[in-house]
């Protein structure tokens, strides 16, 4: 799978590009996101399907997408009405805590993905 990385330098970026990305690379990766230097991982299948995890180091914003449907990975234990300020992409942004999930289940999203199982977590419109 290709897998996409950011790289800021101040207001900067270089994106770092991983053709064939296998799951440990991928994790180790979505290891580095900080909010501040890597803020940004996506991972595209060959059927069009792509994973996005924002953010980094404590709560990660992860949206899955093709060209019909974009969803957001649901944090079930997490607050609606409580906002959370995230760095993905190099963007700034206020985010549901209900939609910011923690580093394990945003690893457990990716690796479900790599297996083409990723419809096993809850995911919105």
């Amino acid at each position: 799978m290709q897998l996409n990385i950011d790289k800021r330098e101040g207001v900067h970026n270089l994106n770092i590009r991983v053709p064939d990305a296998d799951e440990i690379v991928t994790l180790n990766w979505l290891s580095k996101l900080n909010g501040q230097q890597h803020t940004l991982i996506s991972l595209e299948r060959d059927d069009g399907w792509q994973v996005m995890v924002g953010g980094g180091p404590i709560y990660y914003i992860v949206t899955l997408g093709n060209a019909d449907e974009n969803l957001t990975l649901e944090n079930s234990s997490g607050d609606e009405a409580k906002m959370v300020e995230l760095c993905a992409g190099g963007q700034y942004g206020e985010y549901p805590e209900s939609f910011c999930v923690d580093r394990e289940q945003a690893a457990n999203a990716v690796s479900l993905f790599f297996r083409g199982q990723e419809q096993q977590v809850g995911w919105q419109k």
